[in-house]
């Protein structure tokens, strides 16, 4: 697991059978920077669950004024749901697709670049962006979420990597 968290204290659980490349490219056929990185992750873990909590700091990657968030809490990736699979545990992508797009035409039109693959306990979403790589963050409690999205990570292996079982 070290090759995709660095942390040796995290217990990352409850993820389905990996995929492989054809069925995560059919499901996200975009090219996106650190791809390779995103397929060779959900090969090994289709979405997983963390125990006992994980969390991540903005601020390993930007500058952070005062009112700012920073410190992130991620509960949990989200699987991708090919040949009808499902878990008791965690949350498909698509799932929260349809529920963010009904939510929002807004939402419908952010989704046509961006994929939700975690989240944390607040019901709130972890986005990658296919064009870009990048992830960002939207709150569910915040009814303008789409014009607040926090940027997290420049990319999906450096989103995984700085991710901590503790805070500082």
């Amino acid at each position: 697991m070290s090759k995709f968290f660095t942390d040796p204290h995290l217990k990352f659980e409850k993820s389905l059978h990996g995929l492989t490349s054809e069925e995560i490219n059919t499901f996200i056929p975009q090219d996106f920077s650190g791809k390779n990185f995103f397929i060779e992750f959900y090969e090994h873990f289709n979405g997983g669950y963390f125990y006992g909590g994980a969390f991540i700091y903005r601020d390993n990657f930007y500058k952070i004024e005062d009112n700012d968030y920073n410190l992130m809490e991620i509960e949990s990736f989200n699987f991708i749901p090919i040949n009808d699979v499902d878990s008791p545990y965690l949350l498909s992508v698509s799932d929260v697709l349809k529920y963010r797009c009904n939510v929002s035409k807004a939402f419908l039109d952010f989704s046509q670049l961006h994929i939700p693959f975690a989240g944390d306990a607040g019901d709130s979403d972890y986005w990658i962006n296919l064009e870009t790589g990048k992830i960002k963050y939207t709150k569910s409690t915040d009814i303008d979420c789409l014009n607040n999205i926090i940027d997290i990570a420049p990319s999906f292996r450096d989103f995984c990597t700085n991710i901590q079982s503790q805070r500082r």
